[in-house]
């Protein structure tokens, strides 16, 4: 049977140095570190870029964004692991995490996020789906509530008061 298909192996797409957790569950598409990108990148499974990409990427499940990774692009996912550097914004509909070797510089807009120590950041973190109330303007809030007035202060003799 010249024609059998294969399983495809693929502990061999990933370099010996790469994180153990993200072993266990492989990404569906991988970019190696040769890889360079630019333009809008979309991927309707996981994700993981271990090389250089600039321009947008939007992915239907998980972004793994390695330590070797530059990504200079806008991130729009369901969530993001950053182990390498990111430059730009980032819109993520469930949990953010910066690992310790992280470094990002922009907009994180998540409904969750995880920040190991060590990671570096730069910029503003909106947390809290997209969908939320804005919190009240501080010139919208209520009255403070009254408080009593005090009690007149009485001085003198109290015989001299009721007499």
């Amino acid at each position: 049977m010249p024609f059998k298909k294969k399983k495809a192996d693929r502990s061999r797409t990933r370099p010996a140095s790469a994180e153990p957790a993200m072993l266990a569950a492989p990404a569906e598409t991988f970019l190696g570190e040769a890889s360079v990108l630019a333009g809008d990148l979309r991927f309707a499974d996981d994700v993981r870029i271990e090389g250089r990409i600039e321009g947008q990427i939007h992915g239907s499940k998980s972004v793994v964004v390695a330590a070797p990774a530059e990504v200079e692009a806008t991130i729009d996912a369901e969530s993001v692991e950053i182990h390498g550097r990111v430059v730009g914004d980032l819109h993520i509909r469930n949990q953010t995490t910066l690992h310790k070797s992280a470094c990002v510089e922009g907009e994180i807009h998540t409904a969750g996020i995880v920040v190991e120590p060590g990671a570096r950041f730069r910029g503003v973190i909106v947390i809290g789906p997209d969908e939320a109330e804005p919190l009240p303007r501080l010139e919208d809030a209520a009255e403070p509530a009254r408080t009593r007035e005090p009690a007149p202060v009485i001085l003198g003799d109290a015989e001299e008061r009721d007499g």
